[in-house]
Protein backbone atom coordinates (compact mmCIF):
# COMPACT_ATOMS: atom_id res chain seq x y z
CA UNK A 1 0.00 0.00 0.00
CA UNK A 2 2.98 2.56 0.78
CA UNK A 3 4.53 1.59 -2.32
CA UNK A 4 1.45 2.22 -4.08
CA UNK A 5 0.93 5.82 -2.19
CA UNK A 6 4.35 6.86 -3.15
CA UNK A 7 3.53 6.31 -6.83
CA UNK A 8 0.97 8.76 -6.54
CA UNK A 9 2.31 10.85 -4.98
CA UNK A 10 5.14 10.86 -7.72
CA UNK A 11 2.12 10.56 -10.30
CA UNK A 12 0.53 13.97 -8.86
CA UNK A 13 3.86 15.64 -8.83
CA UNK A 14 4.48 15.34 -12.89
CA UNK A 15 0.54 16.01 -13.55
CA UNK A 16 1.64 20.01 -12.36
CA UNK A 17 4.70 19.45 -14.87
CA UNK A 18 4.78 21.29 -18.52
CA UNK A 19 4.20 18.23 -21.18
CA UNK A 20 7.79 19.38 -22.71
CA UNK A 21 9.52 18.79 -18.99
CA UNK A 22 7.41 15.31 -17.87
CA UNK A 23 8.76 14.69 -21.98
CA UNK A 24 12.46 15.74 -20.88
CA UNK A 25 12.57 13.98 -17.98
CA UNK A 26 11.42 10.76 -19.06
CA UNK A 27 13.53 10.87 -21.73
CA UNK A 28 16.23 11.56 -19.54
CA UNK A 29 15.21 8.34 -17.30
CA UNK A 30 15.32 6.24 -20.26
CA UNK A 31 18.94 7.10 -21.16
CA UNK A 32 19.87 6.19 -18.07
CA UNK A 33 18.54 2.71 -17.65
CA UNK A 34 19.28 2.32 -21.11
CA UNK A 35 22.90 2.95 -20.54
CA UNK A 36 23.14 0.19 -17.24
CA UNK A 37 25.25 2.14 -15.14
CA UNK A 38 22.57 2.51 -12.68
CA UNK A 39 21.99 0.04 -9.24
CA UNK A 40 18.98 -1.61 -8.73
CA UNK A 41 17.14 0.26 -6.43
CA UNK A 42 17.88 3.40 -8.10
CA UNK A 43 16.79 1.93 -11.39
CA UNK A 44 13.62 0.63 -9.91
CA UNK A 45 12.63 3.70 -8.60
CA UNK A 46 13.60 5.42 -11.95
CA UNK A 47 11.45 3.17 -13.75
CA UNK A 48 8.22 3.70 -10.93
CA UNK A 49 8.83 7.58 -11.69
CA UNK A 50 8.90 6.92 -15.74
CA UNK A 51 5.67 4.63 -15.84
CA UNK A 52 4.09 7.57 -13.86
CA UNK A 53 5.51 9.72 -16.54
CA UNK A 54 4.02 7.83 -19.17
CA UNK A 55 0.37 7.58 -17.89
CA UNK A 56 0.45 11.36 -17.24
CA UNK A 57 1.56 12.32 -20.84
CA UNK A 58 -0.80 9.77 -22.43
CA UNK A 59 -3.57 10.90 -20.47
CA UNK A 60 -2.62 14.66 -21.52
CA UNK A 61 -2.05 13.70 -25.02
CA UNK A 62 -5.50 11.58 -24.86
CA UNK A 63 -7.39 14.78 -23.84
CA UNK A 64 -5.77 17.00 -26.94
CA UNK A 65 -6.66 14.40 -29.32
CA UNK A 66 -10.38 14.36 -27.88
CA UNK A 67 -11.18 18.09 -28.00
CA UNK A 68 -9.53 17.90 -31.92
CA UNK A 69 -12.19 15.06 -32.10
CA UNK A 70 -15.09 16.68 -30.47
CA UNK A 71 -14.13 19.70 -32.79
CA UNK A 72 -14.11 17.30 -35.63
CA UNK A 73 -10.03 17.24 -36.31
CA UNK A 74 -9.24 14.25 -36.64
CA UNK A 75 -5.81 13.84 -34.77
CA UNK A 76 -3.33 11.23 -34.19
CA UNK A 77 0.15 11.22 -32.44
CA UNK A 78 3.26 9.27 -34.05
CA UNK A 79 5.39 8.91 -31.65
CA UNK A 80 8.58 7.56 -33.63
CA UNK A 81 9.12 11.14 -34.71
CA UNK A 82 7.13 13.04 -32.38
CA UNK A 83 4.70 15.01 -34.69
CA UNK A 84 1.16 15.10 -34.80
CA UNK A 85 -0.82 14.55 -38.05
Amino acid sequence: MAVKKKADAKQDTATQLPFEDAMEQLEEIVRKLEAGDVALEESLAAFEKGVGLVRVLHQRLHAVQERFSAAGTILTFQPDNRQFT
